[in-house]
């Protein structure tokens, strides 16, 4: 009889284990069911991207006379490759100079609405594709004045020697009314120009 006794006990033991390892298989499968981690998982936020100073050029009066001459500004923008760094420069520019540049005497001979379409640098060259805007409107000192202020605000990159200008995707020999020659590359003179 205590054999049979004995027997029993063994089975007890071994049937509760049975019984308890099944219960936690039981409750980690609800919980894998329930409790599932979310899918989407946040990312930390992304550093903040390095920028740099630039230069770009808007028109002012000369110093005692009736000249008009580029002065430089500083602009910050997102330090990227040549092209990018360019882009992002000749878009500070294109958007014209603050409200406390223009209470100081700067403006900008580039009509408003002016689109950058394109810039790409090779060998030297930097080919600046503005929209047909560009080409609108103003005088001869105009014409002058917004194309050294693209040659100046471009040529600022050690990458950049000269600026072939594109005006809506296509080349043209001239500039306005006058006959301003653009369809060579232009490099930026010597001495600052007045016009």
């Amino acid at each position: 009889m205590r054999a049979l006794q004995h027997g029993r006990r063994r089975r007890r033991p071994v049937l509760a284990w049975i019984i308890v390892i099944a219960a936690i298989v039981a409750a980690a499968v609800l919980a894998g069911r329930t409790f599932r981690p979310p899918l989407h998982v946040r990312r930390p936020p992304a550093p903040s991207a390095l920028r740099t100073d630039v230069q770009v050029y808007f028109v002012r009066t000369a110093s005692g006379r009736r000249a008009l001459t580029l002065a430089a500004v500083h602009r910050r923008v997102v330090l990227a490759p040549a092209d990018a760094l360019a882009a992002s420069t000749l878009r500070a520019l294109l958007a014209g100079p603050s409200r406390s540049e223009r209470s100081r005497g700067l403006l900008t001979e580039i009509p408003a609405g002016t689109v950058l379409r394109d810039v790409t640098i090779n060998g030297g060259l930097a080919t600046v594709d503005l929209g047909v805007s560009f080409a609108q409107g103003g005088g001869s000192t105009s014409m002058l004045a917004r194309v050294w202020q693209v040659v100046y605000t471009a040529t600022q990159f050690p990458e950049v020697a000269s600026v072939q200008f594109l005006i809506g995707g296509r080349r043209v020999d001239t500039l306005g009314g006058e006959g301003l020659m653009i369809g060579a590359p232009l490099r930026r003179p010597r001495a600052m120009p007045t016009f």
